[in-house]
């Protein structure tokens, strides 16, 4: 009796459960970062928002409704921010950029990935509203 192997279906897999995964992946990341000396970059906001990545992940989900190539896409965009390169230095997501960081993502992937997407606006009012 042989087993079916896991098959993981992008199209088909709960967006909601996309999310939760990313945030485990986000909050180690974060964490890992917090730790170490602070370095502020340009995406650094003053103060560390009080909402936390799940839920401002379930609130774009939410107001600014996008597939699941948009959410992974962030893993993506943040390997390459965070890795140097011949003129720059890499950007390290901590938990003072991380919401600026993933808005900006989201709003490009969705953009890329999408049929449907919002003005820049929109994505604007969204973050503004709760912690940026």
């Amino acid at each position: 009796m042989s087993a079916t192997p896991f098959r993981f279906d992008l199209a088909r897999h709960p967006t909601k459960d996309t999310i939760k995964m990313l945030t485990s992946l986000l909050e180690k990341v974060t964490r890992a970062n917090d730790r170490m000396h602070p370095a502020a970059s340009t995406f650094h906001a003053r103060s560390i928002p009080t909402i936390g990545i799940h839920a401002y992940l379930s609130r774009i989900l939410k107001y600014c409704p996008c597939a699941n190539e948009c959410f992974l896409a962030l893993l993506v965009y943040f390997d390459r921010l965070s890795k140097s390169t011949n003129h720059r230095q890499p950007l390290r997501i901590d938990s003072f950029n991380i919401h600026r960081l993933i808005i900006s993502g989201v709003m490009v992937a969705s953009k890329l990935f999408s049929d449907v997407f919002f003005t820049n606006t929109r994505y604007a009012k969204v973050c503004r509203s709760c912690c940026c």
